[in-house]
């Protein structure tokens, strides 16, 4: 079958990596397989064994519905899968009935289910990355049977030396991102060094000067490694050098962050709320948990951690690179493939109509003068029952 993974573009956080690796598994199991870009790729190559295609076209683009129905006039599909790309979604009622829809959900913001539950009678499944993004939505839907869990997956690197010793080290990977728990970490190291936490803190991901300031100003700063965007493989390789993962974010609709570090044998400590991480991790077995604000009892977890590492290692281990492998995940998708395919082909509502322009969403938030915006963003930054709590209104 033709199958075509359609996503915005290669910036788009956790959702490229994982199309890459269904393209990869679709493609080995023999399917012809294309992943399609709204923007012009930056990091993504053309070495594959499946097509890494572009239309070249920039965000919110009106022309973009029917830019895809001309692409695929000349490059005909069997199924497409919808991810996280309002321009793309745009077409879906207009398709002929012999291309099959799926739609995945990537989040557990209303922006990225909301147009799953507008086009439910158009597409012939929904997939859900978690549970937890799953149940934002599954009550709302008029034929429940369209939707499937499939987790994502990651291809994990060799790990070379699973008896290595490891120091007391930590890694972040949320950079300056409030929402990800950026000023937990700041709270947190406070309280660690107030504990004679002697280890280290690596912190990756996009941090302003700004926030450089704010990390040098804490105690013993000289502990706290600022790496910025940088290669997967230099996080991989720090990742199977450290013990522990602060995942700290208020929302986490799945936790690639979390089964990578998983993988390489880091033990992720996180808040105990409702997230994907706990989907992914077990309280006491391979994660642990503290209550949500609360410093002191995150900065003991994270000591425990440390000082009981070879209790989690394995654990750790055996957990992401057997339960969150892509071949699973490949699985899944053919499975789901081969279901679809039986299915009767779906009479959209604007079949052989002339597609609209694109227009896209109003955020509100975004009308507000910026510095008000950036208060706001650090006033729910700083507290992290309102960050939980207004989790979901990220586009508003």
């Amino acid at each position: 079958m033709k199958l075509c993974w359609l996503i915005p573009s290669d910036r788009s956080g956790g959702i490229s990596p994982v199309a890459l690796s269904c393209c990869r598994q679709v493609s080995q199991a023999g399917h012809d397989t294309t992943m399609l870009m709204l923007l012009t790729p930056t990091w993504i190559g053309d070495d594959y064994d499946f097509r890494v295609l572009s239309l070249g076209l920039r965000g919110w683009a009106p022309e973009t519905p029917i830019k895809l129905l001309h692409w695929l006039e000349e490059n005909p599909q069997d199924v497409l899968f919808f991810n996280a790309c309002g321009e793309f979604e745009a077409l879906i009622p207009y398709l002929p009935p012999n291309i099959r829809c799926v739609f995945v959900v990537h989040d557990t913001a209303p922006g990225y289910w909301c147009k799953a539950l507008e086009e439910e009678e158009n597409l012939d499944a929904i997939v859900a990355v978690s549970e937890t993004v799953a149940g934002k939505f599954r009550h709302r839907l008029k034929q429940p049977q369209k939707l499937s869990v499939i987790y994502n997956g990651c291809a994990f690197p060799k790990l070379l030396d699973t008896d290595a010793i490891r120091q007391d080290d930590l890694i972040f990977l949320g950079g300056d991102n409030p929402t990800k728990g950026a000023f937990d970490v700041l709270k947190l190291w406070i309280q660690l060094v107030k504990l004679r936490f002697r280890g280290k803190l690596h912190w990756f991901g996009n941090v302003t000067p700004e926030w450089k300031t704010k990390i040098n100003h804490l105690p013993d700063s000289e502990r706290i490694h600022i790496y910025g965007y940088v290669s997967r493989d230099v996080i991989f390789s720090t990742l199977a050098s450290v013990k522990v993962l602060l995942m700290l974010s208020r929302v986490e609709p799945f936790g690639m962050a979390t089964i990578e570090a998983m993988s390489m044998g880091c033990v992720p400590v996180a808040w105990d709320v409702e997230t994907g991480t706990k989907e992914i991790a077990t309280a006491n077995k391979t994660g642990l948990f503290a209550p949500l604000g609360n410093m002191e009892i995150l900065a003991k977890q994270v000591l425990y951690a440390c000082e009981n590492y070879q209790a989690f290692h394995a654990s750790v281990i055996e957990r992401a690179r057997i339960h969150f492998d892509e071949a699973v995940m490949g699985k899944n998708y053919e499975a789901l493939i081969n279901h679809i395919s039986t299915l009767q082909p779906i009479e959209r509502s604007k079949k052989g109509q002339q597609p609209t322009p694109y227009k896209p969403p109003v955020h509100k938030f975004q009308l507000l003068p910026p510095r008000l915006r950036s208060v706001i963003r650090e006033f729910i930054g700083k507290s992290p029952f309102f960050g939980y709590w207004l989790r979901d209104m990220r586009g508003f």
